[in-house]
């Protein structure tokens, strides 16, 4: 599984900018930082792919800030996994439409991935492929997105068909 992105708030005490009338947007590098007018006291940062940059990014911004942050807040992390096997997609979504942690979308004529939206907010969103490939979107903890992970992964291994490999 490959991160992707991570979306990060960095809250200070105090605001960063004063008496500003509209959003301020930069970039450095990879990464996208914003500051809204209606929440001064915060930077949003885009684009980081890792816990070692979400640190070095924090450092960065208290230097130019020139005050601590007082907290990181993780809003969003997107992780993907590419594969080439063949999903029994009918029995996969059978088995899960009556699950009680997920609700499942699935309209192949709308999108050829099948939607698993969690019941419990601090869980991630998951899109599953016929393929087995999947997508991971949200969650607030990467431990709860390592549980997400090994749970998709088991629903996989469940209904693949063959892979492509073993034709």
């Amino acid at each position: 599984m490959k991160l992707n992105n991570i979306k990060a708030s960095f809250i200070f005490k105090n605001n960063v900018i004063q008496n500003q009338n509209k959003q301020v947007i930069w970039k450095n590098g990879n990464f996208t930082f914003t500051i809204y007018k209606r929440s001064r006291h915060l930077v949003n940062v885009t684009g980081l792919k890792s816990a070692e940059e979400v640190e070095q990014q924090k450092k960065l911004i208290e230097e130019q800030f020139q005050q601590k942050v007082l907290k990181v807040r993780i809003d969003n992390v997107f992780f993907s996994k590419k594969d080439y096997k063949n999903i029994d997609m009918c029995s996969l979504y059978k088995d899960l439409k009556e699950n009680k942690d997920y609700f499942v979308s699935y309209d192949i004529e709308v999108f050829p991935g099948m939607y698993l939206h969690p019941n419990d907010k601090q869980y991630p969103t998951i899109i599953v492929f016929r393929t087995g490939s999947f997508t991971i979107m949200g969650g607030k903890s990467l431990n709860v997105i390592y549980e997400s992970e090994c749970f998709v992964q088991h629903l996989i291994e469940k209904y693949v068909t063959f892979s492509k490999n073993e034709k």
